[in-house]
């Protein structure tokens, strides 16, 4: 079998030893999904004003965001745990910019007029008074996208001490990837409730008592990972 039937073949693998694995784990992800398709399906249309720029920029970010944790769910259910990481790392970014749309004026024009360029992420996160997401999950989330000590050992087979050339489930990066991609989920939430909201508040309001359920399991699969591992996070900020 050539090296890119084999990966074919040991990524459907992949997926059908996490969805055994983690049923609980994959219906909050269709959660998480459903709660940004639902609202997009109340947005109708978006018209730009000169006082509604924010709120723009919101709505494309919500949309990427959208895009964005389908991908990740993908790459984690086939075992390419570092590249959904990679994924997840840009949603957090996106928070980042949703978090500083409205009381930065540079922002605006760097996504709408092609005009300044995008302060830097650590100060973007020190504006919005978040350098704690900054320091814990995206340093952390950072540590799978570059050359790093976990980068690297991502990729070698701990049972066997072989190179990982095709992908293959791992139930604790599973995890990583499970928990850090909740947490950027809760956080974007936000920025797209801020959207319907503007647009229409009465649809926000049944939008959100619809998809409080959605919210609600990750909020409690987030705390039980916690008492799980002694009340610390899945992830290691020291890994």
């Amino acid at each position: 079998m050539n090296t890119e039937s084999n990966i074919v073949t040991q990524e459907r693998k992949t997926i059908s030893i996490t969805k055994q694995n983690h049923p609980k784990e994959i219906e909050i992800f269709a959660g998480m999904l459903n709660t940004f398709t639902n609202g997009f399906n109340i947005i109708g249309s978006f018209t730009l004003k000169d006082d509604n720029e924010a709120e723009y920029i919101w709505l494309l970010l919500s949309t990427r965001c959208l895009h964005s944790i389908k991908c990740a769910i993908d790459l984690t259910l086939k075992g390419y745990y570092s590249q959904a990481m990679s994924i997840i790392r840009t949603i957090t970014e996106d928070w980042f910019i949703c978090g500083n749309a409205k009381s930065n004026d540079v922002i605006r024009k760097c996504l709408l007029h092609d005009e300044e360029r995008m302060p830097k992420y650590i100060d973007l996160a020190a504006q919005m008074k978040a350098t704690n997401i900054y320091e814990e999950d995206y340093r952390y989330q950072s540590k799978f996208i570059h050359s790093s000590k976990l980068s690297l050992r991502v990729l070698i087979d701990p049972k066997t001490n072989n190179m990982k050339i095709v992908p293959g489930y791992d139930e604790l990066l599973f995890l990583l990837c499970a928990e850090s991609l909740m947490r950027v989920f809760l956080l974007m939430a936000e920025y797209l409730a801020f959207v319907l909201f503007y647009i229409d508040e009465n649809e926000a309001k049944s939008w959100n008592t619809q998809n409080i359920p959605n919210v609600n399991n990750v909020v409690n699969w987030l705390k039980a990972i916690k008492i799980k591992y002694d009340d610390k996070t899945v992830i290691s900020h020291n890994s």
